[in-house]
């Protein structure tokens, strides 16, 4: 680097001030950068020159990756929601003054579906679709056709389950349309639960062999 003073100007405080605005330049800053943070950095310079690459040359697959990366957060935020409700529902008991009988009622397949109603009687259907979704799973466990957990989502027991082909795409319709009412806000009338559940009440076959 060539530094060009005039003749007036090759004063000690004049070259004193040229020197430091030279080394005050980030070429000059010599403070180590920790490693983790470096990398990261490099990382996510890299990440975002291959997205603006991305938009400027492709847009169309941009918008897909966009897409895609919402739907996945729409699942991740549906399935957090999901869990949650299970464990409140698991750990809140009901709470009345009538004495408790010595022996728990079982809570199978059939007693989710008669909560599922009464819910649904009582207008909380988003409530009454989540019970009787868990009443179906317990159905679909006994029949041999799913090994059921409460941890698990309706979308991971619509994955798994072993059904013929036509009952496999129904299962994953009533699994789309209970998302789509519980955590998609769309609303749900007696008459969309009543087909919900008239769908549920159908009878599930395995796979031939």
């Amino acid at each position: 680097m060539t530094f060009a003073t005039s003749q007036g100007d090759a004063s000690p405080a004049a070259l004193r001030a040229a020197l430091d605005s030279v080394f005050a330049s980030p070429a000059y800053r010599w403070a180590e950068t920790p490693t983790p943070v470096r990398l990261m950095r490099e990382w996510w310079q890299r990440l975002t020159d291959w997205l603006e690459g991305l938009r400027a040359g492709n847009p169309a697959a941009f918008r897909l990756l966009v897409i895609a990366l919402l739907v996945a957060l729409i699942l991740v935020l549906a399935h957090g929601a999901w869990v949650v409700w299970q464990a409140v529902r698991s750990g809140s008991a009901p709470e009345d003054d009538t004495p408790r009988p010595a022996l728990r009622e079982e809570r199978d397949a059939a007693w989710y579906l008669r909560q599922a109603d009464r819910a649904a009687a009582a207008g909380r259907t988003g409530e009454a679709l989540q019970l009787a979704f868990v009443g179906l799973a317990l159905l679909l466990e006994r029949q041999g056709l799913l090994r059921y957990h409460a941890s698990k989502t309706p979308a991971e027991c619509a994955r798994e389950a072993r059904l013929a082909g036509v009952d496999r795409e129904r299962l994953r319709a009533l699994v789309g349309t209970l998302y789509a009412h519980v955590f998609g806000g769309r609303p749900c009338g007696a008459d969309d639960y009543r087909r919900w559940r008239e769908e549920i009440a159908r009878p599930w076959h395995a796979p031939a062999h």
